[in-house]
């Protein structure tokens, strides 16, 4: 087992800068992330108001519940 030599803290950044093939790649897998993300954030922000729009329906027009 051949030990890790620790890297310099900006060597990604260096070889994104340095190389262009895997400045694509970066590129890429980061714009997917994003899409990922704003994707999930859709769903979750839609579910969100879905439920907000049922408490607002049970609200104004649900049966009455036990008082507590």
């Amino acid at each position: 087992m051949i030990p890790q030599r620790p890297s310099h803290p900006l060597a990604e950044l260096v070889r994104i800068e340095s190389d262009p093939v895997y400045r694509a790649l970066f590129c890429a897998e980061l714009d997917a992330a994003i899409r990922d993300r704003f994707a999930n954030r859709a769903a979750v922000l839609a579910q969100v108001q879905a439920a907000a729009d049922r408490l607002r329906e049970l609200v104004l027009h649900g049966e009455p519940g036990p008082s507590t």
